[in-house]
């Protein structure tokens, strides 16, 4: 059966059957290839060359294929949000992977380009067989059957060309703004560990209860979620990151749940929250009076009376004398994380309270101006992206004179 994505728009292109101009490889894998991974970026190249870590590695490598340079390569299970390209190394891929040279006439850089459009567009998804993310199977056959635009070889190749310029150009922009907001996060970083360095050398350390009426946990279980909107809701360690609490994506539980979850008490604005794991050191201050909930591996801080602000706090948690504390606490045997009663031991400044309001002060100051420069630099990076999609989609249907642009 022949499956027939959008049309291109430049009509006088023929469209054909992907087994007319590509065929599978099935080479065995010789002793000394290293494994070569399909990136969701679009980048098919060596582990080796980007990372090495979060992997699962086969013992047997049973059903392992060779891999050659200038192969077109798709991930059958992650093709869908992106992981196909033309592979810039030799080696080795999983049975999951399957891989092609491209008969004469055909430039898989183009055919790239063309296929991640399509799947980025939603168009591998509307494939799918189940309803589960990664249950599409962008397989072999499937690929086969696909109906595509095959503009003349001269066209393919300036497309190409034209594509792997411009897009670089772009990604390069890309990496600058994102560099700038990472470098907005160390200044934001500098001015937290400068002011707890101030106050460790003229004020008392203590432990971080001193500083709370109440320290909650969770335990590790994971509460019973709902799909429908009930009102109560979970919050996860994903949610918590640099300084504040993100309401945006919580999972809803029945008020059942809710209850049974909440006995030793609920979270309220202005709590301090804290992760023990994935990733250990995350915090956030609570901002709303919803009746939500702790999920699993969060502590939970609520500043006495006595404390200037609930920021203070945060600070101190995010300051690197004490994150240094939860890197030597928290060496677990498989993987980095923090034990409840780890979690009191934190020794932080006691600072007077005046000197408190000074320092979170201080400190808010340079965060409003960090995040401010940083939403500006968010938006410019999501007009990039929009910019870098549609550029793709229109070479790769036909609707960008590319010889002209590229004259």
């Amino acid at each position: 059966m022949r499956v027939a994505p959008p049309l291109p728009l430049n009509r006088d292109w023929a469209v054909v059957p992907a087994r007319f101009m590509f065929d599978r490889q099935r080479r065995a894998p010789r002793v000394d290839d290293g494994v070569v991974t399909a990136f969701r970026d679009g980048q098919v190249t060596l582990r080796s060359n980007r990372r090495v870590e979060g992997f699962t590695n086969a013992v047997q490598e049973h059903g392992y294929q060779g891999i050659r340079h200038g192969d077109l390569v798709i991930h059958s299970m992650d093709g869908f949000a992106g992981a196909i390209g033309v592979s810039d190394s030799d080696g080795k891929a999983s049975p999951v992977v399957h891989c092609y040279r491209p008969r004469e006439g055909t430039d898989p850089r183009y055919y790239a380009y063309l296929l991640r459009d399509l799947a980025l567009r939603g168009f591998v998804s509307s494939l799918a067989k189940g309803i589960r993310e990664r249950s599409t199977a962008f397989d072999a056959e499937m690929f086969r059957s696909l109906v595509l635009p095959r503009p003349g070889p001269a066209e393919q190749r300036a497309i190409a060309d034209y594509l792997d310029t411009e897009t670089a150009r772009i990604d390069a922009l890309i990496a600058r703004k994102r560099r700038m907001i990472e470098l907005l996060e160390e200044r934001l970083g500098v001015a937290i560990e400068h002011e707890f360095n101030v106050l460790r050398d003229r004020c008392s350390i203590g432990p971080i209860v001193a500083l709370c009426s109440l320290v909650l946990d969770c335990v590790n279980k994971t509460a019973p979620t709902v799909d429908e909107e009930t009102g109560y809701r979970m919050i996860r360690t994903s949610n918590v990151r640099a300084g504040r609490v993100l309401l945006d994506d919580l999972y809803n539980v029945d008020e059942a749940t809710y209850r049974t979850w909440t006995r030793r008490g609920r979270p309220r604005r202005g709590d301090v929250l804290l992760t023990r794991e994935a990733p250990v050191g995350e915090v956030g201050v609570l901002d709303t009076d919803d009746p939500v909930f702790l999920g699993q591996r969060l502590m939970m801080y609520r500043a006495t009376e006595g404390i200037s602000d609930p920021s203070y706090l945060a600070f101190a948690l995010r300051s690197g004398q004490v994150q240094k504390q939860m890197k030597l606490l928290g060496s677990g045997s498989l993987h980095e994380h923090l034990r409840v009663g780890d979690c009191s031991k934190f020794r932080v400044p006691l600072a007077p309270l005046e000197e408190q309001r000074t320092v979170v002060e201080r400190i808010e100051r340079t965060r409003s101006t960090c995040e401010g420069a940083a939403k500006l630099l968010t938006r410019q990076l999501e007009l990039l992206l929009e910019h870098r999609r549609a550029l793709v989609t229109t070479a790769v249907m036909g609707e960008l004179a590319v010889a002209e642009l590229a004259a």
